[in-house]
């Protein structure tokens, strides 16, 4: 299933969705610490595909290109919110390796604080490059592994929205 389907799916289930020009320019050297970079052009293409897309209540959400490009400020969730919790209270020097290891290999694209908070990422290098991942609080860094391949999780998603499969590490993002 490719994007705009996926898209047009979450609609039906009342998605708020707010499109953008896809067509902008943007350097992927220069956001989201150039992770975006290491991608396919599929995530790329999705993210460059709207401004908004969130369930109605706006507690499970996609990052958009503007999101990874936005600066941490402080206001609101940032693309990296977990990782940088993480590091904030990662207690030595050890731990603030694991934790920035683990996040430049894995890039979210889909955040939820419906049922505390959670993500969905991308790996982005070793075996499971382009697989897809979900992880939530305490430890980010524990990830379960949810599909092989973005459209696989797209699928997998929209199955768990329709109640036709059942799994725990959607479930909480649905």
């Amino acid at each position: 299933m490719k994007y705009n389907n996926f898209i047009q799916e979450l609609l039906k289930f009342d998605w708020q969705f707010e499109s953008i020009d896809n067509d902008i320019e943007v350097d992927l050297n220069n956001i989201a610490n150039g992770r975006l970079l290491n991608t396919n052009q599929d995530l790329v293409e999705f993210v460059k595909s709207f401004k908004t897309l969130a369930n109605q209540e706006d507690n499970v959400w996609f990052l958009s290109i503007e999101d990874y490009s936005k600066p941490n400020e402080g206001e609101g969730f940032a693309w990296n919110e977990f990782e940088l919790d993480s590091m904030e209270y990662a207690e030595d020097e050890e731990q603030k390796a694991y934790v920035s290891n683990f996040w430049s290999n894995h890039l979210p694209f889909m955040m939820s604080v419906k049922n505390g908070y959670a993500y969905v990422a991308i790996v982005l290098n070793g075996e499971d490059k382009g697989s897809i991942v979900s992880g939530s609080e305490p430890e980010y860094e524990e990830p379960v592994k949810i599909a092989s391949s973005l459209d696989e999780f797209f699928d997998k998603y929209i199955l768990v929205l329709k109640n036709e499969i059942d799994l725990p590490s959607l479930k909480i993002l649905s």
